[in-house]
């Protein structure tokens, strides 16, 4: 059944931002060259090399691509492209991870040196933008032979551990504002006020996949932190939205948030439990419960336990679906 619904997916899937490059296309790519690992099906590998081979051009140019924009989200596209250069030997893939690099070395950054998650969003640091960036940074340290980009990803890690960590939940808030100006920011930490479960779940992959990519002790130790302190807060084998609010009427178990730490789990620890909201119809399979999207730039986005339950809930959403067939690869 899973296998169909993937192929399902692969069928009827369409570029999310219609052919901008976007960590959404990004994410699925990651995680089918993944199953192609581990499955050994060229169909996988053929659906990531051709997606790469529409994007981006012969000398290395990124289809809908703008440095100067410095999105971290921007970034994470490029996960695969380390792998999908060594499968292909083409030059321009090469060429592209060297453009995306460039970005983060202009990248702006916080006082205390971590990225800020757009240029949009000035001295803002999101748990979305450390899957997002230092990924990719960790595969390009190891590609370059370059001890000092390690040292700068552990600084960074550092930071979010020391800003966004609430010691008495044992969890993760989504941001911290080092300017404490907007909304959504607590005026003496600068943090969020809740513990959104997909930002939760991007850092744990991030934790996850570094470790994989590199082995280090003071992500291993962080990892372990985390893991530990979001256990307790499963629910039926789900995470809830609001992570540690049972209590709020409408809070309900989300797909993408648990989907990313079931697979950090079998990943890292080869734990956890995949279950519900998977189901057919006469259309075929789907996976549901999956918030489309949420962020913390405006008014409305505000951080608020009400605003992170009115977000849209969607059906087959790519940012659902990725740790779904990556949580699937490690079964198998």
């Amino acid at each position: 059944m899973v296998k169909e619904y993937i192929k399902q997916y692969m069928n009827k899937f369409r570029p999310y931002k219609e052919g901008t490059w976007c960590y959404e296309d990004g994410i699925l790519m990651n995680a089918l060259y993944t199953l192609y690992q581990k499955t050994n099906n060229q169909e996988y590998l053929d659906f990531v090399i051709r997606y790469y081979d529409e994007m981006i051009s012969e000398n290395g140019i990124i289809k809908n691509y703008s440095l100067e924009e410095y999105n971290i989200d921007n970034i994470a596209p490029g996960i695969a492209l380390f792998e999908v250069y060594q499968e292909t030997k083409k030059e321009k893939y090469l060429l592209a991870i060297e453009e995306l690099f460039k970005q983060l070395e202009k990248h702006p950054r916080t006082n205390e040196g971590n990225y800020w998650h757009k240029q949009r969003y000035p001295f803002q640091v999101w748990l979305d933008g450390i899957y997002m960036g230092q990924v990719f940074l960790r595969k390009y340290a190891l590609l370059t032979g370059n001890p000092e980009i390690l040292e700068d990803i552990s600084a960074q890690l550092r930071n979010i551990r020391k800003y966004l960590f609430n010691k008495d939940l044992e969890l993760y808030l989504h941001a911290y504002d080092e300017k404490k100006v907007m909304q959504w920011a607590d005026k003496v930490t600068g943090r969020s006020p809740n513990v959104w479960s997909r930002s939760v779940g991007w850092l744990a992959m991030a934790l996850v996949e570094m470790l994989d990519i590199k082995y280090d002790d003071e992500i291993h130790i962080m990892f372990k932190e985390m893991i530990k302190g979001i256990d307790p807060y499963k629910q039926d084998g789900m995470w809830l939205q609001i992570v540690d609010r049972p209590d709020v009427e409408g809070n309900y178990h989300e797909t993408s948030g648990t989907m990313m730490l079931c697979y950090s789990y079998l990943k890292g620890m080869r734990l956890g439990l995949l279950k519900r909201y998977f189901y057919q119809d006469e259309f075929g399979y789907h996976l549901g419960g999956i918030c489309q999207v949420a962020g913390l730039d405006n008014q409305r986005r505000d951080g608020s336990i009400a605003y992170y339950l009115s977000e849209k809930i969607k059906n087959d959403e790519v940012k659902g679906v990725a740790p779904f067939i990556l949580a699937y690869s490690e079964i198998i």
